[in-house]
């Protein structure tokens, strides 16, 4: 039972690919991609909490867990752009500024800035292209706060912790 942890972390590479070829139907693939993002993020909850219960020790894919979820992040933009919900050149050079700053500040927090608004882009589109999915979106988003509101502000705590260590490096 120790490999199901980073089964669910891995998991989300997969789940991010099928998200990004839904592209490839389109824009009648959105409840779908709302689903898989639901049960992408449902393994992003349990991977930790199964990993602590288990006792397992940090692995490779452990590791490099916030890559998984910065794949699974993307994934969601990608198909945004190839169903045509957003435009190619805002998204590209959205990247592309994004890339800048992660490169140049190296910053989980900066990176995190970054991917806040693609995360929720799928939400905001589907309210008005697939409502009945987006609400049920919601009440997963609800249910999900719920579940680990302990994480979600420790999450938040790291993020402002991060932010402040970075402010303080500017100044100097």
């Amino acid at each position: 039972m120790k490999w199901v942890p980073d089964i669910l972390t891995m998991s989300r590479a997969l789940i991010a690919l099928a998200i990004a070829c839904l592209g490839f139907v389109g824009p009648d693939a959105l409840t779908a991609v709302l689903v898989l993002t639901m049960v992408g993020w449902t393994t992003d909850i349990f991977d930790g909490r199964l990993a602590r219960r288990f006792g397992k020790g940090t692995t490779w894919v452990g590791e490099h867990e916030f890559t998984f979820d910065m794949v699974m992040t993307f994934s969601g933009l990608c198909y945004l752009v190839m169903a045509g919900f957003i435009p190619f050149t805002p998204a590209a050079i959205y990247v592309a500024v994004a890339a800048v700053f992660i490169i140049a500040f190296r910053s989980k927090m900066i990176t995190m800035t970054f991917a806040t608004p693609i995360v929720a882009l799928p939400l905001i589109v589907a309210w008005f292209k697939a409502p009945i999915a987006a609400r049920w979106y919601i009440v997963w988003i609800v249910a999900a706060l719920l579940l680990d509101w302990r994480r979600f502000k420790g999450v938040v705590s790291e993020f402002l912790e991060n932010a402040k260590k970075l402010a303080n490096k500017a100044d100097r």
